[in-house]
């Protein structure tokens, strides 16, 4: 009896651990993730563009878009004519023949060359777009750099060839320098002043890009991220427009050098002393996530007790603090020579003519920056959430003397929100016509327009990202915010819309091409709208804005690259003119070698190595699932 009872035991405990095995292995597998779901929980998470671009390469190679780039064909663009481009530009530079070569660009060199930009053309991979458009832009901007490289007389291409080794030709692949080994061991020549006639004529024809940063109260710091975002790839405009929030945010880049942005753009550079203070922390408060609702709850408690009390939010005297702090006694003028960067900020006036919509060096140079920053934000007539207060724009008279801007001295500044202008007097029909401005990025931080929008090129992590509820909740409510926001334009186009809603829900056209970038926010993040500013407050919309930018990192080069290498060419090529610069032909005679001749690749070289490492190392690379 106790033998059977012995067996009966084990058999029970064998049968139960080969059902708790299986139980533990269907239960492992029901929750296994797939390798798109993890590479996609590393794009939603990662505060880093490197990691966000190695997971978009690698969701390509595992969904099969990366077959989609690699085929040039589509109906949504001109591929026989690019293509047809193309090979005309790489025989021009393999065979060193620089007529041909400035033909091409100067003929047909446009931002939107065979429907190139086309969004339709980035939303469908998560890395970029098709190959062939990327590699048409990098053969375009590679070959202005060849012409850039020229040397400017006889004797200089005459002392170029003879202080390049044999070897050292034989060795280079790139530019016209390939057309030595033909046969013509002197290379071509172009005069600095027909270099600077040629890019000059050519980028007058491309046209200019503007980042514009719209409004946004607290989500305009998101602003600051989107700047830092576009600088660090490159692609950050000399031209930057701001309104409300995004005037403070364009004031505090434009007055800094290139050498200082980075520790601004990371919130270290800010001063926000003028936000101290203003609420006072318990003797028993703790650090952390208490401590923080503790502020903003004051906060908000004050600001409500303020607006019984004045009938406004917040105070313009304390954002007049923090603005002058950050940028100082600086007119538009001195902002320009210090950082070359176009500072434009718009203000809306009672109906008084004679004064300037869009102040800028060539509008208002001897304006203070801060003043016309704090006149974009504040209102004299009207409650925002500033108040009703009297602005008054200073100015610089000729001794340096601070004293009232007498244009401005009679007006009374609306807010922005107030602001209706006809098509012929906007502010960004103006900045196309001083600057020939043909393209806007724009960073749109508006809080009651955020909802009902999305950012332009937000490649297909809207519809692959989320689950099918979230999904089609998110397009219900986007296609409600699109048909409201239509119908409200027709009531405006029949004067049939009141002011009152009009100024929040009908938006400024832009005159010309352009793109949208918008954060991605919570509900919870509408709740952050009255909080103080701090440093936390900057990190957090900081990355807010930089991962905006992201997703349309691909298309903003396709559509600024060109023009930004057409600038640098022209601002080499001045100072060469000037004499700023040494020539190549002392440079190389002192230290002979191939270094300063080879023309540098543009980022997509490196981005075509990272691609194919991510297609070798395939699913191997996974991140691991905890």
């Amino acid at each position: 009896m106790g033998s059977l009872t012995s067996m009966f035991s084990a058999i029970l405990r064998m049968v139960t651990d080969v059902v708790l095995f299986w139980h533990n292995k269907f239960r492992e597998w029901y929750r296994r993730r797939s390798p798109v779901e993890l590479w996609l929980d590393t794009l939603r998470s990662t505060t880093e563009f490197d990691e966000w671009e190695e997971a978009a390469l690698h969701l390509d190679t595992l969904l099969g878009l990366d077959l989609w780039r690699n085929n040039p064909t589509s109906r949504h663009y001109d591929y026989r004519l690019i293509n047809e481009r193309l090979a005309s530009i790489e025989v021009a530079r393999e065979t060193g023949d620089m007529n041909a070569l400035v033909n091409l660009l100067r003929c047909g060199l446009v931002r939107n060359l065979g429907n190139i930009t086309a969004p339709k053309l980035y939303n469908r991979s998560f890395a970029g777009t098709k190959f062939l458009i990327e590699e048409y832009i990098t053969q375009v901007a590679e070959a202005i750099e060849d012409i850039g490289s020229l040397p400017a007389s006889a004797a200089e291409a005459a002392a170029i060839a003879s202080s390049v080794p044999n070897q050292t030709l034989q060795s280079l692949e790139d530019g016209y320098l390939r057309g030595w080994r033909s046969g013509e061991m002197i290379p071509p020549v172009m005069s600095t002043q027909n270099k600077l006639d040629f890019i000059h004529d050519t980028r007058q024809a491309f046209g200019r890009s503007s980042l514009v940063l719209q409004g946004g109260a607290i989500f305009g710091l998101c602003h600051l991220g989107v700047v830092k975002a576009l600088f660090l790839r490159g692609l950050l405009p000399r031209i930057i427009t701001g309104t409300a929030t995004g005037a403070l945010i364009a004031a505090l880049v434009a007055i800094h050098t290139e050498e200082e942005l980075p520790r601004v753009l990371k919130g270290d550079g800010i001063d926000l002393s003028a936000f101290s203070g203003k609420v006072k922390e318990p003797v028993n408060a703790t650090k952390g996530a208490s401590r923080a609702f503790w502020r903003g709850w004051a906060a908000l408690m004050r600001r409500v007790r303020r607006f019984r009390r004045e009938g406004y939010f917040l105070d313009v005297k304390v954002l007049e603090e923090c603005v002058r702090a950050n940028v100082g006694d600086l007119t538009f003028e001195e902002a320009y020579q210090l950082s070359k960067r176009v500072l434009n900020i718009t203000v809306a006036t009672a109906g008084q003519g004679g004064i300037p919509t869009l102040l800028n060096y060539l509008t208002a140079p001897n304006v203070l920056v801060w003043t016309a920053a704090v006149a974009s934000n504040s209102s004299a007539s009207s409650s925002t959430f500033y108040g009703p207060r009297k602005t008054r724009i200073l100015c610089k008279d000729p001794q340096g003397n601070i004293v009232p801007w007498k244009p401005a001295n009679t007006a009374d500044f609306k807010h922005w929100t107030h602001a209706s202008y006809s098509e012929s007097d906007s502010p960004l029909c103006r900045i196309a016509e001083l600057f020939n401005v043909n393209h806007f990025i724009v960073s749109q931080a508006r809080p009651y327009l955020i909802p009902f929008l999305q950012s332009d090129m937000h490649g297909p992590s809207l519809v692959e990202t989320r689950n099918k509820t979230t999904s089609v909740t998110a397009f219900l409510v986007r296609m409600m915010g699109l048909e409201i926001r239509h119908r409200l334009h027709q009531l405006d186009t029949l004067q049939l819309l009141p002011a009152g809603i009009r100024r929040f829900l009908v938006d400024e056209g832009v005159p010309g091409a352009s793109m949208t970038l918008v954060p991605e926010v919570t509900a919870s993040d509408f709740v952050r709208l009255m909080e103080v500013p701090t440093k936390e407050t900057l990190e957090y919309w900081i990355l807010k804005g930089e991962r905006s930018v992201w997703p349309a990192v691909a298309a903003l080069k396709i559509r600024c690259a060109v023009e930004t290498e057409l600038d640098r060419a022209y601002q080499q090529a001045r100072r060469l003119k000037a004499g700023g610069l040494r020539r190549k032909a002392s440079t190389m005679a002192s230290t002979p070698g191939a270094g300063d001749l080879q023309v540098a690749r543009v980022e997509w070289r490196d981005r075509a190595r990272d691609r194919d490492r991510a297609h070798s190392t395939g699913a191997r690379c996974l991140p691991t699932a905890y």
